[in-house]
């Protein structure tokens, strides 16, 4: 189930465009004028400043994993364990390569 925190820039975004949609629909529409500047300007701004702001807030909770580790840490810790691994297989090849007694 996702965490309600999640659910509430969307409850708040429904409201916003409804509030919005009320008030061009039925309190600006019978005065017969064009809408205000400021009004236009957030109806025309206001998804890409969103879009941005998401964009943001997933490029920032993204830079950790799961488990809380960043993700340069668990690269240096790959990079750690291939040396390791490396280390092994060239003993493993030194080992191999000895010609046998015999």
């Amino acid at each position: 189930m996702t965490k309600p925190r999640f659910w509430l820039p969307i409850l708040v975004w429904i409201a916003l465009v409804g509030a919005l949609f009320v008030w061009f629909t039925f309190i600006n529409a019978p005065s017969g004028g064009s809408l205000p500047w400021l009004v236009s300007v957030i109806v025309s701004w206001l998804p890409f400043l969103v879009l941005v702001g998401v964009w943001i807030w997933y490029s920032r909770a993204s830079r950790r994993s799961s488990s809380g580790t960043s993700w340069v840490d668990l690269y240096e810790q790959q990079v750690a364990e291939n040396r390791r691994t490396n280390a092994l297989l060239e003993r493993i090849a030194a080992t191999l390569e000895k010609p046998s007694p015999g």
